[in-house]
Formats: structure tokens, C-alpha cells, sequence
């Protein structure tokens, strides 16, 4: 309303005029303090969710920090099954090594001892041919000598 229209009005309207102001700023204040109550509790909240908040934060920290062990420590395993594995391969390169090793070793033996029997199956025919040979000789001591 302008200064004119409120210079129009009279007694009794200006006082239902100021009742009315007068309940809407009662109403006004009310809300206000709804609004304050709200923000407060609203901080309150804002604070707990904060506490919470740093709380999530630190429980992050701390599971970081044992993911982070998990992972040097899966790592390290693999660090170790990769040298068991290379330890293994190279194991194996051994034992194929040694096995070929001994299968030379197993042909050497049976050559070596080829090369025995053979020795001992000629000795044996020249010892059979010596004594056939004396054998055969006539007796020296029985057709005359001089005894004496």
C-alpha cells in the first residue's frame, strides 16, 4: 500500500491492518525459530556425520595400509613361487642331466663289462689250449732217463 491509500484508511482499518502485521510477524518469528531450531539441529547432524565421516576416513587409512601389506606380501609369494619354479626347472635340468649321465654311465659299465668277459673267456681258452698242450706232450720222466 502506497502513503495514500494507508492516509485514506481509517481508524478501524489501520488497526485490522496492524493486527494482521502484527500476527504475520508472530508468524514470521515462529518460523524463524523453527528455522534456527532446524539449522541447529541440522549442524548438530552436520557435526556427528563429520565425526563419522573422519572416523570412515582413519577405518580407510587403516585398511589401505593392510591392503597395501596384503599386496607386498602376495607379491613376495609370487616373488618365491617364481623361484621355486626356476628352481624346479633348473632341478629338472639336473635330474634330466643326471639321468642321461647315468644312462652313459649304465652304457659305459656294460661296455666295461663286455670288454671283462671278454678278457676272462680269452684267458680261459688259452689256459684250456696250455693244457691241452701239456697234455699232449709225451711224459719226460717215464721213457728213460738216469735216475740215480
Amino acid at each position: 500500500m502506497t502513503v495514500k491509500e494507508l492516509q485514506k484508511l481509517g481508524r478501524e482499518d489501520l488497526l485490522i491492518l496492524l493486527v494482521e502485521q502484527s500476527r504475520e510477524a508472530k508468524d514470521l518469528e515462529r518460523q524463524q525459530e523453527e528455522k534456527k531450531a532446524q539449522m541447529l539441529k541440522l549442524g548438530e547432524s552436520n557435526i556427528r556425520l563429520q565425526a563419522k565421516v573422519s572416523e570412515k576416513d582413519a577405518q580407510i587409512e587403516r585398511l589401505m595400509g593392510r591392503l597395501n601389506g596384503k599386496k607386498e606380501r602376495i607379491k613376495e609369494l609370487e616373488e618365491e613361487i617364481e623361484a621355486w619354479h626356476s628352481n624346479r626347472q633348473a632341478g629338472m635340468e639336473n635330474a634330466k642331466n643326471v639321468a642321461e649321465a647315468a644312462l652313459r654311465l649304465n652304457g659305459i659299465v656294460e661296455a666295461a663289462q663286455r670288454a671283462a668277459d671278454q678278457y676272462l673267456y680269452n684267458i680261459r681258452q688259452r689256459c684250456e689250449r696250455q693244457v691241452a698242450a701239456i697234455d699232449a706232450q709225451p711224459d719226460v720222466g717215464s721213457t728213460g732217463g738216469s735216475e740215480g
